[in-house]
């Protein structure tokens, strides 16, 4: 016999099951696994997988980590953060209360609440600010809408395949959550929430890349909602901020300049008193009357990228497993400025992970506890 590759079985991935049996007759053979005849593989309790973590493991390993390992959070989550999801709740209970009377008063009060040091914490004072000026002004802009809302806030889970055996991983299960699923003309699209510092072709473009929305709609196609596009909903961040005012001593050295500048050695200059919470809340007002505060662009999804999509999901769950066997987690410098910000674990990382750093700057919390609902009750948010 041959010794040539081709009489070699091929090398069986990490996440590859395992057959019982192999059952022949004649040209004929069949391997059976455990999952066909309802055994361990099909009660055994299989990890999440997570766009969010899915994403991090294939930026930088080190940061999956410590996020999903480790469960290391930071103790101050960035405000870009926060801020985006305090704009999310209140969008959620926007199209929940599809036909409430009150549902702008009812969603104001969830902003409020998100900010209770608003009257002695200056930062909780602006985001506030912001986030009812951000939906009061959505509010006006969309009082009714060109679509039917279908589901909000939609938890999905579903198998990673692998693509060239389509057997389901024997680990992990992937699991998400859409913003919402809306039928438009007829077809089911994906209706994601966006915030932007700024909305231009390039931001438009990159659109096409987020991966994201791929695999949320592939997953939900398995489910039953045949999604065709994505709508993206793009609310704008205003940059402007509540005039502080001047003080005694810069009113008295501004007047004295205009004086100066005077050929009477007099000014009529006033001083500036602070911006009311009023006066800044009707220049915010003016602000998101913008035509270009808000924008929707809808993209249909490619069947090409969906299928590579697959390919690359598998493909990382074989490096994870291969990373957690070695237990070699690289660092990726490339990413430690990524979105022009420092990594939250950037200190950490720089201090070669001394414990005092770690735990002056971070705390314990198990990632996507959200996610830990209906059919997944059981998983492990592990990756």
């Amino acid at each position: 016999m041959s010794d040539s590759p081709a009489n070699f079985p091929e090398p069986r991935t990490f996440d590859e099951p395992v057959p019982l049996v192999r059952l022949g007759q004649g040209d004929y053979t069949r391997d059976i696994y455990p999952a066909d005849l309802g055994g361990a593989e099909s009660r055994s309790t299989k990890s999440v997988l997570t766009f969010s973590a899915l994403n991090t493991f294939r930026n930088c390993a080190r940061k999956y980590k410590h996020r999903y390992v480790d469960h290391l959070q930071p103790r101050e989550k960035p405000e870009n953060l926060s801020f985006g999801s305090v704009i999310h709740g209140g969008l959620e209970r926007w199209y929940r209360l599809t036909g409430d009377a009150n549902r702008l008063w009812k969603v104001l009060d969830f902003i409020d609440a998100q900010f209770p040091l608003r009257g002695s914490d200056p930062v909780q004072k602006d985001r506030w600010h912001r986030a009812r000026a951000m939906l009061v002004g959505y509010a006006a802009r969309y009082p009714t809408e060109n679509f039917a809302v279908v589901e909000i806030e939609k938890v999905f889970h579903g198998e990673i395949r692998n693509p060239d055996t389509g057997r389901p991983s024997q680990t992990f299960v992937m699991s998400g959550k859409a913003d919402g699923i809306v039928r438009l003309d007829g077809e089911l699209y994906l209706l994601e929430h966006k915030t932007a510092g700024s909305i231009d072709a390039n931001y438009l473009d990159k659109l096409w890349t987020d991966t994201q929305i791929a695999l949320y709609s592939y997953y939900l196609r398995q489910v039953g909602y045949p999604i065709v596009g994505v709508l993206y909903n793009i609310l704008l961040k205003t940059r402007l901020k509540q005039r502080e005012g001047e003080t005694q001593e810069e009113y008295e050295a501004r007047r004295a300049e205009l004086a100066a500048k005077n050929k009477s050695g007099k000014s009529t200059a006033q001083r500036q008193l602070p911006e009311t919470d009023e006066e800044f809340q009707a220049r915010l007002a003016e602000w998101y009357a913008k035509p270009e505060a808000f924008h929707r662009e809808r993209i249909y999804l490619s069947e090409d990228r969906l299928a590579m999509l697959q390919e690359e999901v598998w493909e990382i769950t074989q490096q994870y497993l291969d990373a957690r066997r070695r237990g070699k987690w690289l660092l990726n410098t490339s990413n430690c400025f990524a979105y022009d910000r420092p990594c939250e674990y950037l200190p950490y990382c720089q201090s070669n992970f001394n414990p005092n750093v770690r735990d002056n700057l971070f705390e314990i919390a198990p990632p996507h506890e959200e996610l830990a609902v209906g059919a997944a009750s059981d998983a492990e948010t592990t990756f």
